[in-house]
């Protein structure tokens, strides 16, 4: 600017010598300017970072597990074929839907599936059930949503449900506090992310928020 002022108007306008000028003075400023912007551009980046990473360790402190399970046992050592529910994750699941079925068929109860597999026509069939849908299963907890005791059927049908719980398909659709949604399917090996809960399963077991005798 100093050269600009000495020059005067000689050798041209003083207009012309300020615009020639101009990209220098410009190209200094960015020169000043950059290292600002990337310094803001790095901070931007690690704060994401560090949202990103609290979300993780926020989701994963919350992150249920479920799993299911059948046996023949009663905890006494007692024979009662079970079919269990259990969260080996370290936070609370909540059932969204759950559909049982047996040989491509899915079933509303678990009285409608051993009629179907092992009882004959007319033969009176008991079982013991809990609700699942719509329910809270807490962290480390453990569920048996069907019990079957050997009263329950004629030794021959009870003897038949015993070999037919191995091949009963349980799928299990269940969500985090977060509203982050898997669903577990005994036939699979690991679990699903999903965006929801499916909607045209054949629900199994009470309707949701509908308890035993409600």
């Amino acid at each position: 600017m100093e050269a600009l002022e000495d020059a005067g108007p000689r050798g041209g306008s003083f207009l012309d010598r300020v615009l020639r000028y101009l990209p220098y003075m410009a190209l200094g400023n960015l020169f000043v300017a950059a290292p600002a912007m990337i310094i803001s551009i790095v901070v931007a980046y690690f704060a994401f970072e560090q949202a990103d990473a609290t979300k993780k360790m926020q989701v994963s402190s919350v992150w249920p597990i479920l799993s299911y399970d059948t046996g023949n046992l009663s905890e006494d050592g007692e024979p009662e074929i079970t079919f269990n529910l259990s969260n080996r994750g370290v936070g609370p699941a909540r059932v969204g839907g759950m559909q049982v079925s047996y040989d491509g068929t899915a079933y509303r109860s678990i009285q409608d599936l051993m009629r179907d597999c092992c009882a004959p026509r007319g033969e009176r069939v008991g079982a013991i059930v809990s609700a699942v849908n719509g329910e809270v299963i807490p962290a480390g907890a453990r569920l048996a949503f069907a019990r079957i005791d050997p009263v329950d059927l004629s030794p021959r049908s009870y003897a038949r449900m015993e070999a037919a719980r191995l091949k009963v398909r349980t799928q299990i659709c269940y969500c985090s506090v977060f509203d982050d949604c898997w669903i577990e399917d005994s036939q699979m090996t690991g679990t699903e992310p999903v965006n929801q809960c499916p909607a045209d399963w054949v629900q199994f077991g009470f309707p949701i928020g509908v308890k035993p005798g409600g």
